[in-house]
């Protein structure tokens, strides 16, 4: 498996790194931005933005066609999915420190270190990378850069619908719906406890982790090339 992830990083290490510069690039300016800098926002972007980099290692080997030649190797399917899940874990965990260090340490930044590593920023970012990771992979794994198409594409479409339903019935479903979530995740924490209740979330975003990567096998050993 570690050598099947030596050959990803290889094979894309020019692309990840340009990914990186140009991430850099704008976390850098998100982080001097006055107006709407602060660690939460920060946090959020920097998660989404990470979720990307093994998304994109999975849709580079489908665009040159050498998904069928990393399959013909001696290594069965089970391995190449594992490597794929352990890459994104990783680069996922490497990029938001890559990220929050950039909102700490950039000399324009105007975020306050001390928010920016507090733990529901770290964890709100962790949680968000997560999330991304776990819907994405399943789709790329299955129909390679066709897959983040449709997975994009689709968002956007059930977006659509639920602001068109809004707006056409009048309605702040919306805003009661973000209310009472956030709601609900915050007495959580206060009835839990900080450390009990980050707890909790880890636990919930390995078992989230674990169930993309159950369905990503199974897609997986039934694609033909």
């Amino acid at each position: 498996m570690l050598n099947v992830i030596r050959k990803d990083l290889i094979l894309n290490q020019t692309a990840i790194l340009a990914n990186l510069l140009i991430m850099a690039g704008f976390l850098g300016f998100m982080s001097s931005w006055e107006e709407g800098a602060s660690a939460g926002s920060f946090a959020f972007f920097s998660g989404i933005m990470m979720a990307f980099v093994p998304v994109m290692v999975i849709t580079r080997e489908d665009k040159f066609k050498a998904m069928a030649l990393g399959c013909s190797l001696p290594v069965t399917r089970k391995t190449i999915v594992q490597a794929r899940y352990l890459l994104a874990v990783g680069t996922s965990v490497l990029g938001i420190s890559f990220a929050f260090l950039i909102g700490a340490f950039f000399p324009l930044s105007e975020l306050d270190p001390a928010s920016l590593f507090r733990p529901g920023a770290v964890f709100l970012a962790l949680s968000v990378t997560t999330v991304a990771i776990t819907l994405m992979l399943p789709f790329t794994l299955r129909f390679g850069a066709m897959g983040l198409i449709l997975f994009l594409a689709g968002t956007q479409v059930l977006g659509i619908v639920a602001l068109t339903l809004v707006k056409i019935g009048e309605s702040s479903a919306d805003k009661r719906l973000v209310d009472t979530l956030v709601g609900s995740v915050m007495d959580l924490h206060r009835r839990l406890g900080p450390e009990a209740f980050y707890l909790l979330l880890a636990l919930f975003l390995c078992g989230i982790l674990v169930a993309s990567y159950g369905l990503s096998l199974w897609v997986f050993r039934r694609r033909e090339f």
